[in-house]
């Protein structure tokens, strides 16, 4: 019980909100994501650090999310951007990113976006993510340029997924406090990989 405690009280000082800088943009760190070339890392790095840049800049540190064909000609000339709250984003909201993840025939679609707090992906992210099978990446970059992914491994079990969630969720109701909520998403983090889901 006093480990449960002290979760809670790590996850909310975790939920307060940071103002993005240079120096953290500047940090982004080049990952080697699961299965990319170089050329794809390096990508997913400029996307990652041009999230920081557009949510410092139009957004007031807020969340931004960028949809991103790999498999484009040029992918850092063209993605899809949606601006969102301090809490949540709605990717689909933009058109192009509506697109991209929609009718895309591509297996190389990926999302990225920040999270104003410093912690990793919320449940909504995780539902995201797997409501559409076209995503091959979601990553979240917190305001700090700490970098986290999900990717689906070639193991990866949609229907063991889905039970996974269901079981992280199932005593939380819809005015369980956020801090609960982040530890069902990290409940599901440390066991995802018996669904073949990549959590790096």
């Amino acid at each position: 019980m006093a480990d449960k405690i002290q979760e809670l009280k790590q996850a909310k000082r975790r939920d307060r909100k940071v103002y993005i800088t240079d120096i953290a943009i500047d940090k982004v760190p080049f990952i080697r994501y699961d299965g990319f070339t170089e050329e794809r890392n390096y990508i997913m790095r400029e996307l990652a650090k041009d999230v920081l840049l557009l949510s410092k800049e139009k957004n007031n540190s807020n969340e931004v999310a960028i949809t991103c064909d790999l498999g484009a000609k040029n992918p850092l000339d063209s993605f899809g951007v949606s601006l969102g709250t301090e809490h949540e984003v709605d990717i689909l909201a933009d058109t192009f990113s509506n697109h991209i993840i929609v009718s895309k025939e591509s297996v190389a679609v990926v999302v990225l976006h920040n999270h104003p707090s410093t912690q990793t992906f919320s449940l909504q992210d995780i539902h995201f993510f797997m409501q559409y099978p076209k995503i091959e990446v979601i990553a979240v970059v917190s305001n700090q340029g700490a970098v986290h992914y999900l990717k689906r491994d070639r193991e990866y079990d949609y229907r063991e997924a889905v039970r996974l969630f269901q079981e992280c969720i199932e005593e939380l109701h819809h005015d369980s406090p956020a801090a609960e909520m982040y530890l069902a998403s990290l409940s599901f983090l440390a066991k995802c990989s018996e669904a073949g889901l990549l959590y790096r």
